[in-house]
């Protein structure tokens, strides 16, 4: 029996003791740790119940009414309150409608009945109605229900403003935690610095009745009714106080549209003989038609669409408000009788027709304004600075884009589009263009041009540093720098240079063959190229003519690139490539790139024991990667809904169709099969080392649907197949696919998934090996905004790679149809986006739910652990 004495301290030898002792302490650290958590609970609960014990109307200005949305926009009755009684539908409304059917005919015909009263007068006198009668009247409906649905849309957005802490900018739905004028109530009058943080990070100022406006508002719905031909209409608002708090009140508004007015006669009157021709020349392109709903924005685009025949056609003056309109609403009921115009006091110069006369180009350098020298070709003169004796922009490079001719007729369109090339040479900082009359006389005819450009800074640089952490467990920096020259030699070229090198080390027993310490892979590259703002090809004069015709560019570029994959392979890989690239000015949803001539050329500078063991257990894999030329062309057309240069915006469909096809060796091979080799004999070889002969094409679909104003879906679905033959039996290892990362199947890492059901028994291996021939991918996300510029995803990616042909030593791997569902990599995951304007950082975790192979667990969820299942990525952009 132990003995102590007070004041002593005793020394426990039971281990009953000791472990009760240890299970104080942890419940000392528990109790700790849950009382922090009370704390911060309390605290959060107090704040909480602080903030919602303030009245949100408290604080208003004296008068004024909380604002708390638009309980109804009713059309044709009065709007009903939220806070009403419900009362009983009426029901006779559709019954007095078919009684004024039977009564109304010429009212009917006319157009001062609803489309729902001519559809129940069709079905009524169905028997009695000629088939003529009745398309009238279909079409007479058909006019009604567009005409009330274009208003009725303008209406609601004339009178929608959403109050405070509405759900996704809605007029009516609001969430029902009213945060932000919580913390307004509570800190508005505080001066405190915290009090004065809070107030500025999280309160949100009142919206009133008065800042909602409905006299202004129901005013602009009225206009927008007599807009779209409702002359009669009316729109009335009710301010509907909340019951429980007289300081909150709704808004109800009722539209009472009226008659439609249609178009009666259109007729053109008082124009001049040359615009008269103009206008009957065109009538098949008229926006106003008889019959038609009164439109303003029709008579605008109308008004719009002669200005610019005219100005086409020489007119240089001519404006829209030049043009004016007549409407006869008296001579027949519901009909406006048109009557097109010029305007009575036209500017004499506005009924001229021009000519371009002489051409004036000046250049500027950035840093210089002092116009020096200059240089008269023909019709022609071309002004400098900098005290040259060459201008800094040849003269051929700007001449190549002036459509037109000393003498030729002034065409609009032609100017615009000389504008848009001219910018699009890339070597100005500002170009402009305009014209001036030749005299002052009222009988002018000739226009000078005056084309006035700054040159941009002649050089760029870029430095990017990165750090990759790759699924195999490589981890290291990278660094690029690039260098551009514009305008290089004068003619609105661009030369650029960039180098680049990554290095990545891999610590631990999956190092390489007797090493445990870092394990050294490396890549450094350089590229050099050279591109024209144009089509270039030995001068051929229809080559020139499709290039005025385009927004095109010519691009030679070099490339050379070694690779280190320590315990693997060094590659070498030298390429040289003349790509086309083509927009047509009509079509310019459509971008054609043409590759005539690349050539690749790979060498494995040094290979490691382990490297040739995995590549005599896999003969085809060998092929893929031996020392070979790849003498290719390639060719991709891209359909897309955005045209190029612009942005794509969160709350429109967009649609992105890409189609690829290359081919390498054909063209090679037909020339050996002239030479008196087979076509099908193998390893023939070009300056000591064979060739490749494959055939690639690819597919690839993207859309983005629209949800709400701010969030929209994404989509992608990509196809890929390639065949070799001839030469070769497997394509390049470059040609070849893979899935898997950031822009791929986010929860799982670049190349550790596929081909088929393969996965190899050890993970370093997987950059190696898992590559196939087939590819199938599909990926479908949600965006929508958090705060500010922070935007959020949720996402589902699915894919796989397959081969063609069954491979003994990577078992699984050929396509199976019967496996095709079971052999797609699963994954969902959250997504974080940041926009920065000029770029988009992207942080992914992708969450793994079914991978193809085996992974020991049974079920389609077979992944073994949470935690192993979980994929991080950190990118740039979007991933499609």
């Amino acid at each position: 029996m132990a003995h102590h004495s007070p004041g002593r301290r005793t020394a426990y030898t039971s281990p009953f003791m000791k472990q009760r002792f240890v299970h104080i302490k942890r419940n000392a650290c528990m109790l700790s740790s849950w009382h922090n958590i009370l704390i911060f609970f309390i605290l959060y609960s107090s704040l909480f119940i602080f903030l919602s014990s303030c009245s949100t109307t408290e604080k208003l200005p004296e008068g004024d009414v909380l604002y708390t949305g638009i309980s109804e926009i009713a059309y044709d009755r009065k709007a009903k309150s939220k806070y009403a009684s419900k009362e009983e539908n009426d029901s006779t409304g559709v019954i007095t409608a078919m009684a004024r059917a039977y009564n109304l005919v010429d009212e009917l015909l006319s157009g001062n009945l609803k489309a729902q009263d001519i559809r129940a007068y069709i079905n009524i006198n169905k028997d009695s109605l000629s088939a003529e009668q009745r398309d009238s009247l279909l079409r007479s409906a058909a006019i009604l229900e567009k005409a009330t649905a274009e208003a009725r849309e303008e209406v609601n957005a004339a009178l929608a403003y959403s109050p405070n802490n509405s759900i996704f900018g809605s007029s009516s739905a609001r969430w029902q935690l009213p945060v932000g004028l919580w913390f307004y109530t509570g800190f508005v009058d505080k001066q405190s610095r915290f009090g004065r943080w809070m107030f500025n990070s999280f309160a949100a100022t009142p919206r009133t009745i008065a800042m909602a406006n409905p006299q202004v508002r129901t005013q602009v719905a009225r206009n927008t009714l007599r807009n779209y031909g409702f002359f009669r209409g009316r729109v009335d608002y009710e301010i509907q106080p909340n019951p429980k708090n007289e300081r909150k009140a709704k808004i109800g508004y009722s539209v009472y549209p009226g008659p439609l007015f249609r178009f009666g006669t259109i007729e053109y009157q008082n124009f001049g003989v040359v615009t008269d021709s103009l206008i009957r020349a065109t009538a098949d392109k008229s926006l106003l038609h008889e019959g038609d709903a009164f439109n303003v924005p029709n008579l605008d685009a109308e008004r719009t669409r002669l200005s610019k025949l005219f100005r086409n056609n020489g007119f240089f003056y001519c404006r829209p408000e030049y043009i004016t309109f007549r409407a006869d609403t008296i001579q027949t009921p519901f009909t406006a009788h048109m009557q097109v115009r010029p305007r009575t006091d036209l500017p004499p110069q506005a009924k001229n027709r021009f000519k371009m006369g002489r051409t004036t180009i000046t250049v500027m350098p950035y840093d210089d304004y002092k116009i020096t020298d200059s240089l008269t070709l023909r019709e022609y003169q071309m002004r400098w600075s900098g005290g040259t004796k060459k201008p800094p922009l040849r003269f051929g490079a700007i001449r190549h884009y002036l459509f037109y001719q000393p003498g030729s007729q002034f065409r609009a369109s032609l100017h615009e589009l000389i504008q848009q090339k001219l910018s699009g040479m890339g070597v100005f900082s500002n170009i402009q263009m305009s014209y001036t009359p030749r005299d002052t006389t009222d009988t002018c005819s000739i226009l000078d041009v005056n084309i006035f450009g700054i040159l941009d800074k002649p050089y760029d640089s870029e430095l990017e540093a990165k750090i990759t952490n790759k699924s195999n467990g490589l981890l290291g920096p990278g660094l690029s720098w690039g260098m551009s020259k514009r305008n290089a030699f004068r003619g609105a070229e661009q030369l650029s240079f960039k180098v680049y090198g990554s290095y990545e080390w891999q610590t631990g027993v999956s190092a390489t063959e007797g090493h445990n310490g870092l394990l050294n892979s490396f890549e450094l590259g350089a590229t050099a190229g050279l591109t024209y703002p144009r089509l270039r090809f030995f001068g051929l004069p229809f080559v020139r003519k499709m290039s005025r015709q385009a927004e095109a560019t010519t691009a030679y570029k070099l490339d050379v690139d070694w690779m280190n994959r320590a315990g693997f392979f060094q590659l070498l890989n030298f390429s040289g490539r003349l790509t086309y690239t083509y927009w047509n000015v009509r079509q310019r949803r459509l971008r054609h790139e043409l590759t005539p001539a690349r050539l690749d050329y790979t060498m494995l500078a040094h290979r490691s024991h382990r490297f040739d063991s995995l590549m005599t257990a896999n003969p085809a894999l060998y092929i893929s990667m031996r020392n070979q030329l790849v003498p290719s062309m390639a060719y991709t057309l891209t359909y897309s809904t955005l045209r190029p240069g612009t942005v794509a915006t969160a709350n429109a469909h967009h649609r992105t169709v890409i189609i690829g096809a290359k081919q390498a060796g054909h063209i090679l091979n037909g020339i050996y099969a002239l030479a008196g080799h087979e076509r099908k004999e193998r390893n023939k070889k070009l300056l000591g080392v064979p060739f490749a002969q494959f055939l690639k094409l690819s597919a690839e679909w993207r859309e983005t649907f629209p949800v709400t104003l701010h969030s929209r879906i994404a989509a992608r679905a990509y196809l890929g197949a390639v065949w070799s033959y001839g030469n070769s039996t497997m394509a390049p290892y470059v040609d070849l696919f893979n899935v898997g990362g950031a822009n791929s199947i986010r929860a799982f890492g670049v190349r550790t998934v596929g081909p088929g059901r393969y996965h190899p028994a050890s993970s370093g291996w997987s950059y190696v090996d898992q590559v196939g021939n087939l590819k199938f991918e599909a990926n479908v996300e949600y965006r929508f905004p958090l705060v500010g510029a922070l935007e959020g995803a949720l996402f589902l990616d699915t894919g796989n790679v397959w081969l063609m042909q069954p491979d003994e030593s990577r078992p699984g791997a050929a396509i199976d149809a019967s496996e095709f569902l079971n052999d797609l990599a699963l994954g969902t995951g959250v997504g974080f986006r940041y926009d920065l304007d000029f770029l988009v950082l992207r942080f992914d975790i992708g969450v793994g739910l079914h991978a193809p192979y085996d992974t020991g667990r049974s079920g389609y969820y077979n992944m073994p652990r949470f935690k192993d299942s979980l994929g991080f990525h950190i990118a740039v952009g979007y991933p499609f």
